[in-house]
């Protein structure tokens, strides 16, 4: 029986278990934790459960193989997906995306028109900040967008961001519904209450799982890893940490941006409107978003769970847009060999979401 080490027991170090399992391979997953699943674990605050960051699926539409996948471990229910944003130049809260006919509502509203009748073309648009500008005008953008993204990232500007391709292009501004992903994304969570964690355990079942180890050494080339004093010896590779922990930092070390997040206990059954259960502050606030999570996760409770986001330096959760990183993060993934595989977030240096790591693992694997 071929054998598969696998770095990582996140979403998609599971996955890939799975997958490979199912395939006929003897796994041995390492895991720096002592629980499956990384962010996307679901935890118990007073009972209310929660992960750190909001982890709701988002499937595109015409994926329906990656719906039929997740079935098989889950029970889904579709959600509806709705965003508000603070906006504190108008003290007032707005869709988002920014929505064209919640402009009659601004008090800038005739400047704002006279902006968007005016505008440039964002297509080549050379950085983050151009994009916005040329897409919604100044006034929209600074409302918006400004403030939110320089504290997101910690950055000082926006035009140190020069990979934005995950932009809304040609939603910026939005008409019609104020669904977010509306056409383009099924959204959907798990109905079990501790979310994705039986799906961790599917997923590893008959695997060797070996808890609080991280890998001190790599040696791709022999197909083998050093972890608790021994050398542990497969006939494949999947990595999933981050690309320059991997190769001892040859290149330098990648940049990411994390979060911090306050847990609060409210004695109401719900503070956000419907349809709502996203909630972002664009201005100099030091959180980015509040999420309610019982919205997301069905719970039922007299009391509602808050948690508010704080982007910092303390943890990897979001690999930096910016092309210099992802240039590095690219010279990185060519030093794989043969049969080594690099996936998910940090092993690709890409915000994927858990759609994208199914499918890239399918596909990956498709012909091991």
């Amino acid at each position: 029986m071929k054998k598969a080490l696998i770095i990582g027991g996140g979403f998609a170090g599971c996955t890939a278990a799975n997958i490979l399992k199912n395939k006929g391979f003897d796994i041995t997953l390492f895991e720096g934790n002592n629980y499956l699943g990384g962010g996307c674990t679901t935890f118990f605050y007073h009972g209310h459960p929660y992960t750190y960051g909001p982890r709701h699926l988002l499937i595109n539409i015409d994926d329906t193989y990656v719906w039929d996948y997740f079935s098989q471990y889950l029970s889904l229910r579709e959600l509806k997906h709705h965003t508000m944003t603070y906006v504190s130049d108008d003290n007032r809260f707005y869709t988002y995306p920014i929505h064209y006919d919640e402009i009659k509502e601004m008090p800038d509203k005739d400047l704002i028109y006279r902006e968007l009748d005016n505008r440039e073309s964002a297509d080549k648009a050379k950085d983050f900040e151009e994009y916005w500008v040329n897409s919604v005008g100044s006034i929209l953008y600074n409302k918006f967008i400004h403030l939110y993204s320089e504290k997101m990232w910690k950055i000082k500007n926006n035009k140190e961001i020069d990979d934005f391709a995950f932009s809304p292009k040609g939603v910026a501004l939005k008409t019609g519904s104020k669904q977010c992903l509306e056409g383009q994304k099924i959204i959907a969570y798990p109905r079990e209450y501790d979310g994705y964690n039986s799906y961790f355990d599917k997923c590893t079942q008959g695997c060797k799982v070996i808890f609080n180890t991280y890998i001190k050494h790599f040696d791709l080339n022999n197909k083998r890893v050093f972890a608790d004093g021994q050398w542990f010896k497969g006939d494949i590779i999947v990595n999933t940490t981050s690309l320059d922990l991997v190769f001892e930092y040859q290149y330098g070390e990648l940049k990411y941006i994390g979060r911090d997040f306050l847990k609060l206990i409210l004695p109401v059954e719900r503070i956000t409107p419907e349809p709502y259960y996203f909630i972002q502050y664009a201005g100099d606030e030091s959180y980015t978003r509040v999420v309610e999570y019982k919205l997301l996760t069905g719970y039922k409770s007299q009391d509602t769970l808050i948690i508010i986001e704080f982007p910092s330096n303390n943890n990897k959760l979001y690999p930096y847009p910016i092309k210099s990183e992802i240039k590095k993060a690219n010279n990185y993934k060519k030093l794989f060999p043969a049969d080594t595989y690099t996936i998910g977030r940090a092993g690709t240096y890409h915000y994927d979401n858990m759609d994208m790591i199914v499918k890239d693992c399918i596909n990956l694997f498709k012909n091991i």
